[in-house]
Order: structure tokens, then C-alpha cells, then sequence
């Protein structure tokens, strides 16, 4: 990175230059905004796999999406308590710091798991699309389709973002001094394996298999408007409107990726948490 707010070091390097308040003032916002979806999250599980389990464990498309919400109330809560906090908490930057340092294992399971969880995110999105797709397309065979093929999902979700984080594992983990506080990173034992290149390359394919899947989905169901129904065509719906927030941090990807100033100036660092919150968030 290429700004001097920005430092990576092995031992502690706090800035003691930002303002303490000021820096609180802007992870209090951000958690404002990211408190209330993970209480919808957790509400939201609840519903389905406590309150009206025998409902909606018949229906596949509910199981898949209660894995996304599981998926977007980790990375939130990673954000609110552990991301975000040692950023814009500079008080906690030398406690932070030393504890990191002596208990490396931490900093070991938090960067490989932020990291598997955005490469999940965009698999679930493809067969929560294609699901909608299909209760449109074979509306009769849809649930035998989707009930008997439900183990290999839950397997590729699960199994798949190994393939693209693997070097997260291997690497060395760091702390990036990052304005008054520091983000958890790691020195790339692979130079190649960069995790911007995966995650741009799992985005743009997510991206692409959703838009030619919610093309056919509304093509279909404009010719059987009289024959859907209203639950099936709000969901088709729902699920094309989140689809549509994933183009924003699939961009932010294949700028960093494709523009080598951008992907080591200290802005696109700034920007990408944002990117990554109107899909957790909206």
C-alpha cells in the first residue's frame, strides 16, 4: 500500500497521531448500520430452523438461503467485534497488538475464515439463482430436483472455497498498521495466489451465472403470470435484487486485480469494507 497511514509490521507500530474520538465516531456508524442485520439475520434463523422448522425444511430454497444468512451474520459479527474494532479503536491498538503477537492462532483461524466465507458467499448465491430458476422452468420436478441433489451442494458450498484459500493458510500472518489501529492480513507464501484474483474471478462467474439465470427466470414467469404464485414470484424477486449486490464488490475485485495503482493505493483498502457491506448488508 502507498500511503504512510498504512505500515506493515511484525511488531507494534501503532499511529498515536488520529484522534481517539473521532475514530470511534466512525465505527459507532458503522456498526449502527451492521447491528440490525445481523439481529435480522439471527431472527431469521430462528424462524426457520426453530419456530417453523417443519415448514421450511421442505423447502430447499429456505435451507440454502439459511446457509447465507448464517454466512452474512459470521462476517458481520467478525466486522463488528474483531475487523472494524481494531481500525477505528486506536485505544485498543497496543493491547490489540500484543495480544495478536502472542497468540498468533488467532490471527491463524480469523484470516483463512473472512477469507472462506466471501468465497461461500458467491456459491450460494449461484444456487439460490438457479433455484428460483428452476421453480420456473420444471415447476413440477423442481423440489424432487432440488431435495435429492441438496447433499452435493451442501458439500460443494462447504468444500469449493479450500481451492481458493488455501494460500491464506500456508502464509504468514501479519498486522497492517492501518490509521490509528490495524487489520489482520498475511505475506503470500504463493506471489501468484492472490486472494483479490479469486475472489474476482468466484464474483465475475457468480455474477455472470446469476444475470443469465434471472434473465431466464422473469422471461419465464412473464409467460405464466396467471399460473405463479405470489410467494414464488416475490422470492424470484428477492433473489434478484440481492443478486444485483454482488455486481459492486465484483467490481471492486477486478479493479484491484486489473489496475496494479489502485490495488496498492490506500483508498481501495478504505473502499473495499463498504463493497463488502451492501452485500451483507442490503
Amino acid at each position: 500500500m502507498s500511503n504512510s497511514s498504512s505500515v506493515i509490521f511484525s511488531t507494534i507500530n501503532c499511529n498515536t497521531s488520529y484522534s481517539y474520538f473521532w475514530e470511534n465516531v466512525k465505527y459507532l456508524l458503522q456498526a449502527g448500520y451492521m447491528i440490525p442485520p445481523a439481529l435480522l439475520y439471527s431472527q431469521i434463523l430462528h424462524v426457520i430452523w426453530r419456530k417453523n422448522r417443519k415448514i421450511y425444511s421442505q423447502h430447499q430454497f429456505f435451507v440454502i438461503y439459511s446457509i447465507d444468512c448464517v454466512v452474512g451474520l459470521v462476517l458481520l459479527l467478525l466486522d463488528i467485534f474483531i475487523t472494524r474494532l481494531f481500525v477505528y479503536f486506536p485505544q485498543l491498538c497496543v493491547s490489540g497488538s500484543e495480544f495478536f503477537l502472542s497468540y498468533p492462532i488467532f490471527m491463524a483461524i480469523y484470516y483463512p475464515l473472512l477469507n472462506y466465507l466471501h468465497c461461500a458467499q458467491p456459491l450460494i448465491q449461484i444456487f439460490l439463482t438457479l433455484n428460483r430458476m428452476s421453480s420456473v422452468v420444471w415447476p413440477v420436478d423442481h423440489n424432487k430436483l432440488w431435495k435429492k441433489n441438496l447433499p452435493f451442494i451442501f458439500l460443494f458450498i462447504l468444500l469449493v472455497p479450500f481451492l481458493f484459500i488455501w494460500n491464506t493458510i500456508i502464509s504468514q500472518k501479519i498486522l497492517i498498521y492501518y490509521f490509528g489501529g490495524f487489520y489482520i492480513n498475511c505475506l503470500k507464501l504463493v506471489p501468484w495466489a492472490s486472494m483479490s484474483l479469486f475472489t474476482m474471478i468466484i464474483r465475475s462467474v457468480a455474477v455472470g451465472i446469476t444475470v443469465v439465470s434471472t434473465v431466464i427466470t422473469f422471461w419465464k414467469m412473464s409467460n405464466m403470470k396467471n399460473r405463479l404464485k405470489k410467494s414464488e414470484r416475490t422470492l424470484c424477486f428477492a433473489c434478484a435484487a440481492n443478486s444485483v449486490c454482488f455486481i459492486i464488490p465484483a467490481g471492486f475485485e477486478a479493479m484491484k486485480v486489473l489496475n496494479s495503482f489502485w490495488s496498492t493505493y490506500w483508498l481501495a483498502y478504505l473502499l473495499q469494507p463498504f463493497a463488502w457491506d451492501v452485500l451483507n448488508v442490503g
